[in-house]
């Protein structure tokens, strides 16, 4: 329940829209399911969730670029917390997905291993 409680927050955190304009938080992807899936649309899963890691990583760039070019007037306690939050937010989510998908491909090897 605790983990659901953590991935709700975060969703909402995530969703609520960018810290500044400009700095958009991507479309996830959506965890494949290695029982029902091809190899060829397991491959193109895993290239998704690539795609989408390098995508937090240019949001998470963006974030650190406009924080940084603020001037000291605009960088108050609450603009400050609020791009931490965000960044440490995005990253959490990203190690959250990642689980999710390592646990997939353990599936995935598991079920297709081939006897030698």
């Amino acid at each position: 329940m605790q983990r659901i409680a953590t991935l709700t927050a975060l969703s909402l955190l995530l969703a609520a829209g960018p810290a500044w304009p400009g700095c958009d938080y991507p479309d996830e992807p959506v965890t494949p399911n290695a029982e029902e899936m091809t190899l060829d649309e397991f491959r193109a899963a895993i290239a998704e969730f690539r795609a989408f890691q390098d995508a937090l990583e240019g949001y998470r760039e963006c974030l650190e670029k406009d924080f940084d070019a603020l001037d000291e007037e605009s960088r108050s306690e609450e603009r400050e917390a609020l791009f931490v939050k965000r960044y440490d937010s995005s990253v959490d989510r990203e190690q959250q997905l990642a689980e999710q998908m390592n646990e997939q491909i353990r599936l995935w090897n598991q079920l297709n291993k081939q006897d030698d």
